[in-house]
């Protein structure tokens, strides 16, 4: 099972915090974060995604900020160890959703073993890795957390996040995405209940793998110097969001690729593809095996693999629901010989289109992950590639805070 613990976090001291938060590091742009540091002095955005400043490198100001807030009272530290259940009111593609679960600090596991309760199920790059490991090393907090999701069969999770939302929030806030509420929990009953709830789950990571990884490195770092060493230290866990997995606000985009054309591009797509009209990708994309769509010199196309066969000869160690992904075919079949760092990731269908023609590249679409293969993929404890998944929204970062 997961091991999960309440915590003191580490919040704003206003109720109001539309102006404080800010999305997850690697989805700000550079016109977002200049508008969102236009928002207040006090912006989270100056630490999740700081500036040098002066002597101090980017990492040594954020962590200047972080101590000066909380001297200041910016930020402010509860007082006795809670459970932060958070709600995110959205719209989707014309569709209103409401998305509910907590806050929790969550025991790190080795997530190389495959043994444990917590299941990543996505590959990551170096480069953020060593990012947020600097910057955790200097702010010695969790600014922004992990996304898990637990099976939830009997919804008593699912109801139990709805009857704390019947309570008056502790915080709210608005941006782009919608609006958030938050509500401190830290009677002895809810949170007995909480821990129990998630006493026989496996816990999926839904978002956050770069950042768990970061925060296992740490603790391994930490562990290694500290004379004192006990499994109960703060930097032995990492703050989680944890929300049930039937949550009816859960919401999966894909994340399409842009890449410069590889030479052998067309052979391998008449060799290991039938092509179809571009009319299909919405029908097709129903399917077992996900289809992807290609976008070069103006014409898009839709492509199936020819046989289950080529997947398999392509992937014999991989389990089915990880072979049938549009985004393993792509990787391992379609354009097999480029770095996954090589591609760059768009949200957006439109975008990726309109990069690939600004940019003289080509852009290949895919459909969204389904949760249940996210599971499946999770249990037999393999990788999907980078960036396989989108959950939406982002979670907000400077909601909630957790010091290591």
């Amino acid at each position: 099972m997961p091991e999960i613990k309440p915590f003191n976090a580490v919040r704003y001291s206003k109720s109001n915090i539309t102006d404080f938060i800010c999305p997850p590091y690697d989805v700000i742009s550079a016109e977002d974060k200049e508008k969102l540091k236009k928002l207040s002095d006090y912006n989270i955005v100056n630490i999740e995604l700081p500036d040098a400043s002066g002597k101090q490198n980017k990492y040594r100001h954020a962590a200047a900020l972080f101590k000066n807030w909380l001297q200041q009272g910016v930020l402010e530290r509860g007082e006795k160890p809670s459970f932060y259940f958070y709600e995110q009111f959205f719209e989707d593609k014309g569709v209103a959703m409401t998305r509910r679960g907590f806050f929790a600090a969550l025991k790190l596991e080795n997530p190389h073993s495959g043994k444990g309760a917590v299941k990543p199920h996505e590959k990551t790059l170096a480069k953020p890795k060593a990012d947020r490991l600097s910057l955790l090393k200097a702010v010695k907090a969790n600014v922004s957390p992990i996304f898990g999701l637990f099976d939830d069969n009997n919804l008593a999770g699912v109801k139990l996040c709805k009857n704390i939302a019947k309570r008056a929030p502790q915080a709210t806030a608005k941006d782009k995405d919608g609006f958030h509420k938050l509500w401190v929990v830290s009677d002895e009953e809810t949170t007995d209940e909480i821990v129990k709830l998630l006493s026989d789950k496996k816990m999926f990571i839904a978002d956050g793998h770069h950042r768990y990884e970061t925060a296992w490195n740490y603790s391994l770092e930490m562990k290694a110097k500290d004379k004192k060493y006990s499994a109960g230290k703060d930097y032995n866990y990492v703050m989680a969001f944890l929300c049930p997995m039937e949550d009816p606000g859960i919401s999966i985009w894909p994340t399409h690729r842009v890449i410069s054309e590889p030479k052998d591009l067309e052979e391998r797509i008449a060799k290991y593809f039938d092509v179809h009209p571009a009319k299909d990708f919405e029908k097709l994309s129903k399917k077992e095996i996900q289809p992807m769509m290609v976008y070069k010199d103006g014409k898009y196309r839709t492509l199936t693999i020819k046989s289950e066969s080529i997947l398999k000869k392509a992937m014999p160690d991989k389990c089915k629901a990880y072979r049938n992904l549009a985004v393993s075919a792509l990787h391992y079949v379609l354009i097999p010989s480029i770095d996954a760092q090589e591609f760059t990731y768009v949200k957006k269908d439109t975008e990726a289109v309109a990069l690939a023609k600004k940019t003289n590249t080509i852009a290949v679409i895919v459909p969204a992950t389904p949760v249940e293969a996210l599971k499946a993929i999770s249990l037999s404890n393999q990788m999907m590639p980078q960036k396989s998944t989108y959950f939406y929204p982002k979670l907000a970062s400077g909601i909630v805070m957790r010091t290591v």
